[in-house]
């Protein structure tokens, strides 16, 4: 008997009552797996690794970031400042001893940014050459609708106009990828194609969203309907799951009611924009919200390489949500004002701790949602640093760097590997390998590397 089945590019389709078009993605599905009957349960993946860059800015404090010991298992140890990414301490592989030989005095934190994510020095403003998710992407986004994704968790700007501060994707020379910050934004792009709520008669276009009264959801039910008598129970339930996910950030993004009981996006022809950050505060709920989209973005796979900027490089953020005492300018007067030693700020701790909790909810989110033979975060990449190693002073060595999840097999994880004052690129090299690139050397000038870390691929 001829085995059913689906082509893994599968959409439901919709039509919204101001006739914008509307997509909803599916997850991998049994039905959607190759010819020779390979099941889900089966610990092969027919899919190649997704690779997610998770940036966040200020750096750590080395002291209290890496761990004591080295080694796999019970060998080693997560430190205070890993320990909220304690569940899934199996999934990561710690790099310590990083040196980036990138930092130029006077622009620290843009040459940081740079040196991290592109290993090429910086050209007066503007970068010299692509980020690490654009090599990533070269090898693995062939086929996918959007090539890559850029978001991120507050805008909250640094000082200067170097490229390297305002975003750490860039495909090339003075052409960045800019990342965004709106959930909503994000929701239509991923869902509604990208686009926006008409521009006419806004009285006209309330009256029917009134009548009619459909969400995204709503609009692919018949199609959906359609596909369910194709599935097996385990592809059924897994849709329905899938639908329900998209339906619950959908109702989060929604504004609050007007007095008649209508959604007020309803009687504006204009998208909300309620759910960015305004404050400089990099909110939990923004964290929670691009969480959940990047988890769909990647487990339909509407694209296959992310980057997940926290906050920028050098970022002008509050942390006020977390207590009294961190009312301040995280950068210049708790990173560089604090008294104390690379052990020893206590709200640099502060802030650093809350943003690897942010990082843990993001690990947590692909463990949870299926893909492939096992799980999101068994089959990314997730390439984990900073701009600066320790804020106060913009110390270059003992850079963060942390690779994340399993990448399909490629990695063991439960692994602290240190290598004092290597390059940081080395780090850069080893992830364009382990995602499937070819290539034998990474980086520019100082930067330039030829080999990767030792030990790192399975």
């Amino acid at each position: 008997m001829t085995k059913k089945v689906l082509d893994r590019r599968t959409v439901l389709r919709g039509l919204l009552a101001t006739g914008a078009a509307v997509t909803i993605p599916l997850p991998l599905l049994e039905i959607m797996l190759n010819e020779s009957g390979t099941a889900l349960a089966q610990p092969k993946t027919p899919v190649s690794p997704l690779y997610v860059t998770w940036f966040f800015g200020n750096g750590t404090l080395p002291g209290r970031w890496k761990p004591a010991r080295t080694g796999s298992g019970s060998a080693w140890e997560l430190s205070p400042q890993l320990q909220p990414l304690a569940e899934h301490k199996s999934h990561l592989t710690v790099i310590s001893g990083l040196e980036n030989k990138l930092v130029v005095s006077g622009f620290e934190h843009p040459s940081g940014s740079a040196g991290a994510t592109t290993g090429a020095p910086l050209n007066g403003n503007a970068v010299r050459a692509p980020s690490i998710d654009q090599v990533v992407a070269n090898v693995i986004s062939e086929g996918a609708p959007y090539r890559s994704l850029e978001v991120g968790v507050t805008p909250a700007t640094p000082n200067g106009p170097q490229d390297s501060l305002h975003t750490v994707s860039h495909k090339g020379p003075s052409s960045r990828n800019n990342p965004e910050f709106d959930p909503k934004a994000v929701f239509n792009r991923l869902f509604m194609g990208g686009t926006p709520a008409p521009s006419d008669d806004g009285a006209e276009q309330a009256a029917k969203l009134a009548n009619v009264r459909k969400s995204v959801l709503d609009s692919v039910l018949q199609d959906g309907a359609s596909l369910q008598q194709r599935l097996g129970a385990a592809d059924r339930q897994r849709v329905e799951q899938h639908l329900d996910s998209i339906r619950a950030i959908e109702r989060r993004l929604e504004t609050t009611t007007s007095g008649g009981g209508t959604p007020s996006a309803c009687s504006s022809p204009t998208a909300p924009t309620a759910g960015k950050d305004s404050q400089s505060e990099a909110p939990p709920q923004v964290n929670t919200a691009m969480v959940e989209l990047s988890a769909l973005a990647l487990a339909c796979e509407r694209t296959r390489v992310l980057s997940f900027m926290f906050s920028l490089p050098a970022a002008h953020v509050y942390y006020r949500h977390l207590a009294q005492d961190m009312n301040d300018d995280f950068h210049d007067t708790i990173c560089h004002g604090d008294a104390g030693d690379q052990a020893s700020q206590p709200r640099v701790d502060k802030g650093v701790i809350y943003t690897m909790r942010c990082l843990n909810e993001f690990l947590t989110k692909l463990k949870s949602t299926p893909h492939g033979s096992s799980n999101l975060l068994d089959n990314t990449l997730v390439f984990v640093t900073s701009d600066t190693a320790w804020g106060k002073v913009h110390t270059k060595a003992e850079w963060p760097v942390l690779l994340a999840g399993k990448a399909g097999g490629r990695l063991r994880g439960d692994e602290h590997h240190n290598f004092p004052g290597d390059n940081l690129s080395k780090a850069l090299l080893t992830t364009a390998q382990l995602m499937g690139s070819k290539a034998t050397e990474f980086g520019v000038d100082a930067g330039r590397v030829t080999s990767p870390l030792a030990g790192i691929q399975v």
